[in-house]
């Protein structure tokens, strides 16, 4: 399949890579749903699968529809819709309701292959919608298509949770030490790559055993940024301020990147293909080309 798109798609896929944080919180929680104006999100996950209990699956795809008719209450920011898997009882009405609501954006669970992507998006046009999707990877049969799945025109991110994985593969989600199980980073950098490759974002989950460690919580998601993701979801407002200080270019990091855009662009011109640093760092391109990503990301 061919990775060529249009001007307008790659800044439509731009957009995606943009966002820093996903804020999820229970739709039938009013009390914890009443704060989401004040909570500072890049996105919103309007949840229907796994924080909603199986009694309240109908009224809380009613409450999400009538967010998307009207979703006011988010301040502009873009939202993103999860329904049930196709397989249960729910999952083929939710995707249904939130076509005819005209879903912007969803992120489907438990992706089982690039067939069911398929399926999914075929139901979805039939009922007038053509959403930009999330494809969450948390089954072992995602991995297998992971390349077709990124390369897909309507995907434009990739969301890794290893929680599901975990059960299919009945192995810990983590070590005693409650680092993540290392079975997994193998996979995670399997999705970098292929939304690299796909000029799309993919967002990471923190496992913290303590999500009230945010010292822990940094840790881990400073780590998720060094292996190439490009948000993190969390569902504990103070983890916000946390993720955006992360993947938010510091300044010491634009004047950085600057310094050395200046620096290669000058030897350049003087036909030279590689720059050396006051203190003696060789500048190649591929540091060139990461410097000039980091300052657009700043803009």
């Amino acid at each position: 399949m061919s990775t060529n798109h249009s001007d307008a798609d790659a800044t439509r896929r731009a957009a995606y890579r943009s966002i820093r944080s996903i804020f999820e919180t229970p739709i039938m929680d009013d009390y914890k749903w009443a704060k989401i104006p004040d909570i500072p999100a890049d996105m919103i996950f309007l949840d229907l699968e796994d924080s909603v209990p199986p009694a309240s699956k109908e009224p809380a795809r009613e409450r999400a529809v009538g967010y998307l008719r009207d979703p006011s209450f988010f301040g502009g920011r873009p939202t993103l819709a999860r329904p049930n898997h196709l397989s249960t009882v729910w999952g083929r009405e939710d995707v249904i309701a939130l076509a005819e609501a005209g879903v912007g954006c969803m992120a489907y669970p438990k992706l089982e292959s690039y067939e069911e992507l398929l399926e999914i998006i075929e139901l979805l046009a039939e009922h007038g919608a053509t959403p930009d999707i999330y494809a969450i990877v948390e089954a072992s049969g995602a991995m297998m298509d992971i390349k077709e799945i990124s390369r897909h025109p309507q995907v434009v991110s990739l969301m890794f949770g290893p929680g599901d994985m975990s059960v299919e593969m009945g192995i810990p989600l983590l070590e005693p030490n409650g680092d993540l199980n290392p079975v997994f980073q193998p996979m995670k950098s399997q999705a970098v790559v292929a939304a690299a490759a796909a000029h799309i974002g993919v967002s990471d989950i923190v496992y913290a055993p303590d999500y009230r460690d945010y010292a822990e919580v940094r840790r881990r998601g400073v780590e998720s940024r060094r292996q190439g993701f490009t948000a993190l979801s969390t569902f504990y407002p103070p983890h916000v301020a946390i993720i955006h200080e992360i993947f938010t270019p510091s300044a010491e990091e634009i004047e950085a990147a600057q310094e050395l855009i200046e620096l290669y662009e000058e030897v350049l011109a003087q036909g030279r293909p590689a720059a050396l640093t006051a203190s003696g760092e060789t500048v190649l391109v591929h540091d060139y080309e990461k410097a000039r990503s980091l300052v657009a990301r700043a803009r």
